[in-house]
């Protein structure tokens, strides 16, 4: 369920300390009132404080191949492709490793899948993923019984919104 890569990618910025909107330009390097060495430093400091030699490493799977690919591509582009392994895996034969944080945003039945078919994917998820405080696991989802077919109580859970959609995040840490 690693999609495109986004939660990947992010993870790989935080850790290795990139700053977001590093690889971006922005309308208000344009302005006058602004001079262009406050940009150029800013990104000279940024680039500077990049930890090159960070130990992350990230693990992505999707059922997908295309999402496999897409993932893989995005992760080169973004630079830090040698820092993460993607690979194609349904996630009944998924086994989380000690000392991991597994993060997804599975679908929800609406854009992707039957919503039944997403029902019996939190199922799976349930019987796969055993958080703890050694493995957490933290979940996004818009299903009002997301607990009922992950089969666990959740420990702490926030609201937030992926696009306009109302969505929960589940966090197992405990």
């Amino acid at each position: 369920m690693c999609g495109s890569g986004t939660f990947l990618i992010e993870a790989a910025y935080k850790a290795l300390n990139i700053a977001p909107g590093l690889r971006r330009n922005f309308a208000a390097q344009r302005w006058s009132q602004i001079d262009d060495k406050v940009w150029a430093d800013a990104r000279a400091e940024a680039l500077e404080s990049i930890d090159r030699l960070g130990e992350f490493k990230a693990f992505g799977f999707d059922i997908d191949a295309d999402a496999v690919e897409l993932t893989q591509s995005n992760a080169r582009k973004a630079g830090v492709g040698s820092k993460l392994t993607i690979k194609q895996s349904d996630i009944s034969r998924f086994n989380q490793p000690e000392n991991s944080i597994t993060f997804c945003n599975p679908p929800y039945g609406e854009r992707m899948l039957e919503i039944k078919d997403a029902e019996m994917l939190y199922k799976k998820l349930g019987d796969r993923l055993n958080p703890s405080k050694e493995r957490p696991c933290y979940i996004i989802t818009p299903h009002e019984e997301f607990e009922r077919f992950f089969g666990k109580k959740v420990d702490k859970r926030r609201k937030l919104y992926n696009g306009m959609i109302k969505c929960q995040l589940y966090m197992y840490f405990k």
